[in-house]
């Protein structure tokens, strides 16, 4: 059932998942690598575009922690940006954290925070840059990712999703990104 569900996130997830019509629907892409690390998914697909085909690689992680009718999640994808990574976290706008209640800790120590204020509300996060590669570099270390927050149906919420297995998700992805030619 937490499949089926994981499906229809992925689906409805607009960077991940339109079709070239813009409808939120997987579209015509065609999974050709898919490798499961704990939470974590490294993937690779490709469709053809224009004459020519598109490939992608990614890794996500989406925790759907409220099913219907008052469905509530959060997402993570990381894609290649040139020899760097994009990464781009989600949650439902209307969600509020608590002060330190989104962070990354490592042996009861925080480690990383975002400091934007869309990380904390539901708005736009992502990661480019030097931020993407200090926050790629503490997720490859391992620990946890901790969010304490008011969903945006006013639930409490404590949620962790355990990093210990992303680095081994970093490296295939990274090896199948270089594999296509994507970094």
């Amino acid at each position: 059932m937490r499949r089926l569900v994981l499906c229809l996130i992925l689906a409805a997830l607009p960077a991940a998942a339109q079709d070239r019509e813009g409808r939120n629907t997987p579209g015509d892409w065609v999974v050709t690598h898919q490798k499961p690390f704990g939470l974590w998914d490294s993937v690779c697909d490709e469709r053809l575009e224009d004459g020519a085909m598109h490939r992608r690689c990614y890794i996500r992680y989406v925790d759907v922690f409220s099913p219907r009718p008052s469905f509530a999640a959060h997402f993570v994808f990381v894609t290649p940006n040139g020899k760097d990574v994009r990464i781009e976290y989600g949650s439902e706008p209307g969600t509020r954290f608590v002060k330190d209640g989104h962070r990354i800790e490592r042996d009861g120590e925080i480690v990383w925070q975002p400091m934007q204020a869309a990380c904390l509300t539901g708005g736009s996060c992502v990661f480019t840059g030097p931020p993407g590669a200090e926050l790629y570099a503490a997720l490859r270390a391992g620990g946890e990712w901790r969010f304490d927050f008011a969903d945006r149906h006013g639930q409490v919420q404590s949620l962790s999703w355990d990093l210990d297995p992303f680095d081994a998700a970093a490296a295939d992805f990274e090896a199948e990104s270089d594999e296509r030619g994507l970094r």
